[in-house]
């Protein structure tokens, strides 16, 4: 006889009793940041040559992005977690988080190459698109989600080692895109 799953006493399994430090790992959604954090390697992989610093720093900026400030600005939407965080600390987790990664992203123009600036202004876009459902939320839905936290973090692991547009960073973001859109679903 099979037995009903026994139901959660917390908003996620990787939820952490809230309150103070505990909530902002919980924020932190670990698995899903590792998760998306790996498409960043995973593209850095399907380039030719591999540069420590810039995929050390295109990883950096994503957990400011998706770890830290999407993550804050679902919360400040709808406290899906239950955090006892204030609005003000949110907003800060946010902006701070945005502003880091869009740093990174800028250092990487004047140090790396010009051709970096797309990406960055995407990347500034696409976060408080998702994640505060602007527009109506036309960025929020599944394909969205496949592109902004699959497809996306993937091809940037790929551009900013190979700086140049190829079928392997073509395929790789196609797949990490398709892996994203499979869970979505």
């Amino acid at each position: 006889m099979a037995t009903a799953p026994r139901e959660l006493d917390r908003p996620a399994f990787y939820a952490l009793s809230s309150g103070g430090w505990r909530d902002l790992v919980t924020i932190l959604h670990p698995p899903y940041t590792l998760w998306h954090l790996s498409y960043v390697a995973l593209g850095a992989a399907a380039a030719t040559t591999i540069h420590a610093d810039r995929l050390a720093a295109a990883i950096v900026a994503f957990f400011l992005a998706v770890g830290i400030s999407a993550h804050a600005l679902d919360e400040l939407r709808g406290r899906p977690l239950n955090t006892k965080l204030s609005r003000t600390a949110l907003v800060v987790l946010a902006s701070a988080g945005l502003v880091g990664a869009v740093a990174i992203g800028v250092a990487g123009i004047f140090i790396v190459s010009p051709l970096l600036i797309p990406l960055v202004l995407i990347g500034a876009f696409i976060v408080p698109a998702y994640n505060l459902e602007l527009w109506g939320g036309r960025f929020h839905n599944d394909a969205w989600f496949a592109i902004a936290w699959g497809g996306f973090p993937a091809f940037t692991g790929y551009f900013v080692n190979a700086l140049a547009i190829r079928p392997a960073g073509i395929l790789v973001a196609a797949a990490c895109c398709m892996l994203s859109a499979a869970s979505a679903g």
